[in-house]
């Protein structure tokens, strides 16, 4: 199976195209049943759970322009 293509703006760090609402739904089912209600800081946050999260999360294939010059 081939992963959707996301495109990430650079300045403004959001996704576009006409994928970007998968990876919206995605994040959002992802972050229900992975992520406690309770969680305040993410830096406490387990790290196997954010692992199995990026996991998820790589089904998509997100495309990042580097705007490294324009700082």
């Amino acid at each position: 199976m081939e992963r959707p293509v996301i495109h990430v703006d650079p300045l403004t760090v959001k996704a576009d195209g006409p994928q970007r609402m998968k990876l919206r739904t995605c994040l959002g089912i992802v972050t229900c049943d992975k992520v406690d209600v309770t969680c305040n800081n993410w830096k406490q946050f387990p790290v196997t759970q954010k692992d199995m999260i990026w996991e998820d999360i790589q089904v998509f294939q997100l495309n990042v322009e580097c705007c490294c010059n324009m700082l």
